[in-house]
């Protein structure tokens, strides 16, 4: 592999493991901002989930360029890539639905100190804070995908490559 692919699986890596472990802020009431802001969805995990599907892609168009992969190994890069695309759109959908609770909620959802939602907010609130951390508990699901696909992508990737004695030991 060339050293962009190292790279970029390194960063694959790395951002996959910062969207599994999440923000390290922990959400604020409402009277600080908008719901964006308080810890439902942050930069950090727009930042970690566009690492973890940026580096996947860089890394999966070198294996796809290469012509003596076998079977197995396209279907673990396949199966892989439906955890990346999966973590991808949680994120997309996430950051769409926080620009709409923006909108629909300029001061905020009504939180309290621990991040979980006051027993005064709206039928409209509590569907939006549900949406959110839905999709929260599915990108992590989908992050926690990617990272335990990597061993199948990489021991069929050395087989591919490889398949003498040496393989056989670990298998």
């Amino acid at each position: 592999m060339s050293l962009l692919t190292t790279s970029a699986a390194s960063i694959h890596q790395l951002g996959a493991a910062a969207a599994l472990a999440g923000s390290p802020q922990l959400p604020r009431p409402s009277t600080t901002g908008p719901a964006e802001a308080k810890g439902l969805w942050s930069r950090y995990d727009v930042a970690a989930n566009t690492m973890l599907a940026g580096g996947w892609l860089i890394e999966q168009h070198t294996l796809r360029t290469q012509r003596h992969l076998d079977q197995a190994t396209d279907d673990a890069v396949r199966l892989k890539d439906l955890a990346v695309i999966g973590s991808a759109l949680t994120n997309i959908a996430t950051i769409a639905a926080g620009r709409l609770v923006k909108r629909e909620f300029p001061q905020g959802l009504p939180l309290d100190a621990e991040g979980n939602l006051t027993s005064d907010a709206s039928r409209r609130g509590k569907r939006y804070y549900r949406c959110l951390t839905v999709m929260k508990m599915l990108n992590r699901a989908f992050a926690a995908g990617a990272i335990g696909l990597t061993p199948r992508v990489n021991f069929t990737i050395l087989r591919s490559y490889r398949p003498g004695t040496i393989f056989r030991l670990f298998t």
